[in-house]
């Protein structure tokens, strides 16, 4: 059956000036990119890159939505891409929300397949103004390494690599992203991959929708579990944000346009009111909560919980990089 992109109504979230192209954002003064990618790292298998990139997101600063300190780091993800082979493209929008208008910019980056048919592999850049978002740059910094790793090789699908702006205020990167996509475009896209808050949380999880959307997750689950990596998931699992009744992160806009979804997370839902928002016990962090508060750093998560940031890093990158390798929708 043929899928029909349908017209996006976006709460109080107006999209102007949409584009693939735009002016670089100021440079950022961080450690030269090309340093972080190095040919080996001690410990685990795979995270080595991811650490470096996220000690560099980490001392940007907080990276709000439409700052200065965000447009930093949305040209230091250019920067990266092109420093690993890629031809990196600026998808700049600004928008409406709740009152406030916030410029931003998606940072896309391509690797063709043997298809035409397309895997997004999405995450966001922003972070609250709370602390340095160190968790918050997990996404990024895993998807990053994971596109080094890739480039080289030839994956069954395209992989569309996309570092969304403007997460935390509405979803604007995503939702401005599909407002920009062509019919044709969209036919093509045949699942999502998020990666979000993936080192602080005490249980690694891959989420998704059931039925026959439920293939990415599923698939991420056997790989996972059949190799030794303990990823879990919450079948029916109810991702609305209780504060603002919206997804949780960037695939809730693909979802609502009927795209399959596989959404990576570390959290613990059998902590608090078991609904995933508590990370870990309430005497860490701000009452059990990491990520976008003035916890979310390297320094802390290394000292409260040794370990738990290079073991979790290796173990999303290691199931996403088999995924987009091994994955294949079942013809039917």
């Amino acid at each position: 059956m043929k899928r029909f992109l349908p017209l996006l109504l976006l709460f109080a979230l107006i999209l102007n000036g949409c584009g693939k192209t735009g002016k670089p954002a100021a440079q950022v003064a961080t450690a030269d990119v090309a340093s972080l990618v190095p040919e080996a790292t001690p410990g685990p298998k795979y995270g080595g890159v991811s650490r470096a990139l996220i000690r560099d997101f980490s001392n940007i600063g907080p990276r709000v939505a439409g700052s200065t300190a965000e447009a930093q780091a949305a040209q230091y993800v250019s920067d990266v891409f092109k420093a690993i082979g890629y031809t990196p493209e600026t998808q700049p929008f600004t928008a409406d929300y709740q009152g406030k208008s916030i410029s931003s910019a998606n940072v896309m980056a391509v690797k063709k397949g043997a298809s035409a048919q397309e895997v997004i592999v999405g995450t966001h850049y922003d972070s609250t103004d709370a602390g340095p978002g160190a968790d918050e740059a997990s996404g990024v910094a895993a998807m990053l390494e994971i596109a080094q790793m890739l480039a080289g090789q030839t994956p069954r699908y395209t992989i569309r690599f996309i570092a969304f702006g403007a997460e935390d205020s509405g979803l604007m990167g995503s939702y401005a992203y599909l407002n920009e996509m062509s019919q044709e475009e969209f036919e093509n896209m045949i699942a999502m991959i998020d990666l979000n808050d993936l080192i602080a949380g005490d249980v690694a999880y891959v989420y998704g929708d059931e039925g026959q959307t439920s293939l990415v997750r599923d698939w991420a689950v056997e790989w996972a579990n059949g190799n030794g990596l303990d990823l879990q998931t919450i079948r029916d699992v109810d991702l609305t944000d209780p504060k603002t009744g919206m997804g949780r992160s960037n695939y809730a806009a693909f979802r609502d346009v009927g795209i399959p979804y596989a959404y990576f997370q570390s959290t613990n839902w059998g902590l608090g009111s078991k609904n995933g928002l508590m990370q870990v016990a309430q005497n860490y962090g701000d009452k059990g909560v990491i990520s976008g508060t003035k916890y979310d750093t390297l320094d802390y998560l290394d000292k409260t919980f040794p370990g738990r940031v290079d073991q979790h890093l290796n173990l999303f990158i290691s199931v996403v990089y088999n995924l987009l390798l091994q994955f294949e929708v079942p013809i039917s």
